[in-house]
């Protein structure tokens, strides 16, 4: 059994819905991490294990003493109960009594997929996704083609003026880009990126629209440039995300690797690796140190993560990839910490946010009510 399956069927162990094969299971996978030091597993497998032992102290299950090892991670969920609590961590905080599953979730939301519009320069569109194809356009000097499902790739061959080109990806849908330049793109759901066929001269120029990763050829004497809702962004090799959602609250551009120069209206910082600045609705430009890069670049592997995050940002994350309508009853002030892949449904990431007993869902069509 791998990780992921082990996480999930902690919950269906605890709940009590695990069929007897499942939760000898979960058992096995016990016996086997016994052996294994914290720092050689992964934060899910620590979050799901010390999840199960708190639950198996509080319900007065033992299938057998506890290992030592394992005593950290039963200590560590109480302490963590007592601190307020990560959601894979905390003990459900006696919520009203829930619906029935099938009245909760009457249907479920897959999640999203690789899937993208075209845009050429004279207005025609093209469906990308499903199978790769070799040239399917050519536009100012350059061929494009889909060498993968997922990916869309320009080569710059002819020393044509070059003409834009808009990539956009709707919600619940993904989609990657190779620059002519050799530039790489990773574009997240409810996102565009605008960009010339070729860069024969000069500066090299994008502009974005809600959250890419971007690493970018090397070029000394050309360099590079994203223009995000009035920030730009100047680079001339490097690593780095670019959040410019319209409905958050902040543009913020967190750089990994190299140096990049962020600024508007005359405003402009210089980032090291590590740093994030955010320019702010009134004109501020902040800059943050020592942020968790592997949160902010979560989505790009694959996976929901959730550090110290509000309901609401949750929530934006799940009305991008899911592609709902989110609704909201009552005022939730709790906040979630955790991680879980992206290619779940979405009811198996609702049903670990309910872990904590301070939300609840509804699912109808496309519509997901948030309730306390």
């Amino acid at each position: 059994m791998d990780k992921n399956t082990f996480i999930l069927l902690v919950d269906r162990y605890l709940n009590g819905t695990a069929t007897a094969a499942e939760k000898e299971l979960v058992n096995a996978y016990c016996d086997r991490l016994e052996g294994v030091p914290p720092a050689a597993m992964s934060p899910e497998e620590e979050a799901a294990l010390g999840k199960l032992m708190y639950g198996r102290i509080m319900t007065g299950i033992r299938r057998k003493p506890l290992h030592r090892a394992l005593l950290w991670y039963a200590a560590a969920a109480v302490a963590v109960l007592v601190a307020g609590g990560a959601f894979f961590l905390m003990r459900p905080a006696a919520p009203a009594a829930p619906l029935a599953r099938e009245e909760r979730f009457r249907n479920d939301l897959e999640p999203g997929s690789d899937k993208a519009i075209l845009t050429l320069a004279d207005g025609s569109t093209i469906a990308l996704g499903g199978e790769d194809a070799d040239t399917i356009a050519r536009q100012g000097g350059a061929s494009i083609y889909q060498p993968t499902a997922g990916a869309l790739e320009y080569q710059a061959a002819e020393p044509e003026s070059p003409v834009f080109n808009t990539l956009t990806t709707p919600t619940g849908a993904q989609f990657r880009l190779v620059l002519s330049d050799g530039s790489k793109v990773w574009l997240n759901a409810s996102s565009s990126i605008r960009f010339p066929t070729s860069f024969p001269n000069g500066e090299r120029l994008v502009e974005l629209r809600g959250e890419a990763y971007l690493e970018v050829s090397k070029d000394a004497i050309r360099p590079f440039r994203v223009m995000a809702k009035g920030m730009t962004v100047e680079v001339l090799g490097t690593h780095f995300n670019i959040n410019a959602y319209d409905d958050e609250p902040a543009i913020r551009t967190s750089l990994l690797e190299g140096a990049v120069r962020v600024g508007k209206n005359g405003k402009t910082r210089i980032l090291t690796p590590g740093q994030q600045a955010s320019l702010l609705p009134d004109g501020q430009l902040r800059v943050e140190d020592g942020v968790d890069m592997s949160a902010v670049t979560a989505w790009k592997e694959g996976r929901f993560m959730f550090n110290d995050a509000s309901i609401t940002e949750v929530m934006r994350q799940v009305q991008r990839w899911y592609g709902a309508e989110i609704t909201y009853e009552g005022n939730i002030t709790h906040h979630f910490v955790g991680s879980l892949p992206r290619d779940l449904p979405v009811s198996r990431l609702l049903e670990m946010l309910e872990m904590t007993g301070r939300v609840r869902f509804l699912i109808d069509g496309n519509r997901i009510t948030v309730k306390p």
